[in-house]
C-alpha cells in the first residue's frame, strides 16, 4: 500500500486503484490525512497532498501517529467508544445515501444535490477507516494468538478467521445463492470456534483475556468496517454517476469541493 524512500512514506492510490477518478482518490487521500483526526480526536494530518492520488508522510510522523492508535486499541474504553462511532458514522451515510437515491428516483436535481452534499461529508468520515487495510497492529496479534494458542500455524488461522464479516451487507445479501450462503455460515461458525478457542486459550488470567477480547473485537471491527466502507463508496460513486446529468456536471471531473460547497445549491 505504501512505500518508504528517504524519510517519507509515500500512499499511492493511482497505482491501487489506477481506473478510479479524481473524486474517488480524493475520497481516499482526504480520509487518509484526516484519519488522526477521525478515529483518534488527534488534530495532526496523516501526511500531505502531493496529486489528487498520492499522499507522503514523513516517516517520523507516521511512526508517532500510529504508535499512538495502536497503544490505544489496547485500551478496552477506547475500542467501545471507537466501534460505536464508527458503527454510527456508517448508519448515518447509509441513511445520507437513501435520501440520495429517493431523491435520484424522483428526479429532483435540488433534493439531490442537497442530499449528495450531505452524503459526501458522511462518507469521508466513513472512509478514514480503510487504514484498516495496513496500518493495523498485525504483527503485535500475531505474537499473542501465537502464546495464546501454541503456535503460529493456529495463529495465522484464527486470525484470518476472526477476521471474518458478521454478515455480506445488504447489496451482496440479495444475490448470494444458497451455496454462497451456506459457505459463509461456516466461515461465521468457523470465527465463532476460533474465538471460544482464543478466550479459552487465555481464561485464567484477567489480563490476558482482557486483551484476548479486544484482539477479537477488533478483528471484527476491521472486517466489518471494510466490508460497509466498500459498500458504501460503491453506492456513493454509483449514485454521482446518476447525480451529474441531473446537474450538468462530468461526473470524471468532479471534485469533493463541488459536491460539499455548491452540490446543495445546484
Amino acid at each position: 500500500m505504501d512505500e518508504v524512500w528517504n524519510g517519507t512514506r509515500t500512499v499511492d492510490y493511482e497505482y491501487t486503484r489506477p481506473t478510479g477518478t479524481p473524486l474517488e482518490w480524493e475520497l481516499y487521500t482526504r480520509s487518509l490525512i484526516a484519519w488522526p483526526q477521525v478515529l483518534m480526536d488527534v488534530p495532526a494530518p496523516y501526511g500531505r497532498l502531493r496529486r489528487p492520488g498520492l499522499v507522503d508522510v514523513d516517516e517520523a510522523d507516521h511512526q508517532r501517529l500510529v504508535g499512538i492508535w495502536h497503544t490505544r486499541l489496547t485500551d478496552p474504553v477506547y475500542v467501545t467508544d471507537l466501534v460505536i462511532r464508527t458503527t454510527a458514522a456508517r448508519t448515518r451515510t447509509g441513511a445520507a445515501l437513501e435520501k440520495l437515491e429517493t431523491a435520484l428516483a424522483a428526479r429532483s436535481p435540488a433534493a439531490a444535490s442537497a442530499a449528495l452534499s450531505d452524503a459526501t461529508s458522511h462518507l469521508l468520515t466513513v472512509m478514514s477507516t480503510h487504514i484498516v487495510n495496513w496500518l493495523l497492529p498485525e504483527v503485535a496479534w500475531e505474537r499473542l494468538l501465537t502464546e495464546f494458542l501454541g503456535s503460529r500455524p493456529a495463529a495465522l488461522t484464527s486470525g484470518s478467521a476472526l477476521m471474518t464479516p458478521t454478515d455480506p451487507g445488504r447489496l451482496l445479501s440479495t444475490c448470494l445463492s444458497s451455496e454462497a450462503s451456506s459457505v459463509r455460515r461456516r466461515a461465521l461458525e468457523h470465527a465463532h470456534s476460533w474465538s471460544l478457542a482464543v478466550q479459552l486459550a487465555a481464561a485464567g488470567d484477567e489480563h490476558r483475556l482482557t486483551t484476548a477480547r479486544l484482539v477479537i473485537t477488533l478483528s471484527r471491527w476491521a472486517a466489518d468496517s471494510e466490508e460497509r466502507r466498500a459498500e458504501l463508496r460503491d453506492r456513493y460513486l454509483a449514485a454521482v454517476v446518476r447525480w451529474a446529468p441531473l446537474a450538468g456536471a462530468d461526473p470524471a471531473q468532479l471534485a469533493i469541493a463541488d459536491l460539499i460547497t455548491n452540490g446543495a445549491t445546484r
